[in-house]
């Protein structure tokens, strides 16, 4: 029989975990080659809401977490096929060739030709899920010196003691980016038809605007559901869902415990001895008192979370 046993409800393993998730900030920019184009993102991200289940099977679920987008900067750069338009001769020589014809004109020969920026921190709402197990860790300071005694260890400036370490190992992360709104579609065309108009197509070919837009559009492989085609770039070929989900497999499982418990626990603090009125010499102060705690395990039902362990 374990010599401690410690029970906490559901409702105070919600608190425990709200508090892990207002620490979670995620800063991250990056950029891929994909061929014909190329797409980068900025972002930052926090994390809010989300309703928390302990359940029978000794598992952890969470649901409806939502990401909250606090910048989103999406950039795509796009390479048009060049070709060029030949000069036309304006004054023909009578005998042979041209005295006067207009130079050759080639476009789209840089390298991206077109770079746009989209903001769209305010227009994707996403949510996240996680079923997991609960755990614990003991971690031993790795600030604290090797002949560092228990009582030095405990003292507050700076404290170095070890502790053991309750935290959720997620099994299962789903990421979703649950709804892209509408005027994505609408800002996306107006971004592309302002980068082409920028390019300063040259009269000749100004009617051909409409044709560059869409092909445009052909090089960056926008289907009919533009909705669909950003959530296949960002959760996909940038890997957002990959790198979201592992950060926050790291936040929980390294960065942030829930709950940590100093070891040796200390019971009694170093105090003056009450006998030393009506002694002399003054008696020694009373020590601290601490308990080491070994074997600390957690599991849970669907109504509490129990952590046991051993003295000694």
């Amino acid at each position: 029989m374990p010599h401690l046993r410690v029970a906490a409800s559901e409702q105070a393993f919600k608190k425990l975990f709200a508090k892990v998730v207002e620490k979670f900030v995620l800063e991250k920019s990056d950029s891929k080659d994909l061929g014909p184009f190329t797409a980068g993102y900025d972002i930052k991200i926090h994390l809010e809401g989300g309703s928390v289940d302990l359940r029978a099977d000794n598992t952890v679920q969470v649901k409806e977490l939502d990401i909250k987008w606090d910048r989103l900067n999406l950039s795509l750069g796009i390479d048009i096929p060049g070709f060029c338009i030949p000069g036309i001769c304006l004054i023909p020589n009578p005998l042979g060739g041209c005295i006067l014809e207009t130079p050759e004109i080639c476009l789209f020969d840089a390298d991206p030709d077109i770079s746009i920026v989209l903001p769209l921190g305010g227009l994707i709402t996403s949510e996240i899920s996680i079923t997991g197990r609960l755990r614990t860790r003991y971690n031993v300071n790795a600030d604290r010196p090797p002949d560092m005694d228990q009582w030095d260890a405990q003292l507050p400036d700076p404290k170095l003691t070890n502790t053991w370490q309750l935290f959720l190992d997620p099994q299962f992360v789903d990421i979703d980016l649950v709804d892209v709104a509408d005027t994505v579609g609408d800002l996306l065309d107006d971004a592309i038809e302002a980068a082409v108009e920028a390019l300063g197509v040259p009269d000749v070919i100004a009617g051909g605007l409409s044709a560059i837009v869409s092909l445009v559009r052909d090089v960056l492989d926008i289907g009919d559901d533009i909705q669909e085609w950003l959530s296949d770039l960002l959760g996909v070929s940038l890997g957002l869902e990959n790198i979201i989900g592992q950060a926050l497999i790291e936040h929980f499982v390294t960065d942030d415990p829930l709950f940590e418990l100093e070891d040796p626990y200390p019971i009694l603090d170093k105090a003056p001895n009450p006998n030393n009125k009506a002694v002399q010499p003054p008696l020694p102060d009373l020590v601290p008192v601490k308990l080491p705690i070994r074997d600390l395990t957690v599991s849970n039902n669907d109504v509490e979370l129990v952590l046991e362990g051993n003295v000694g």
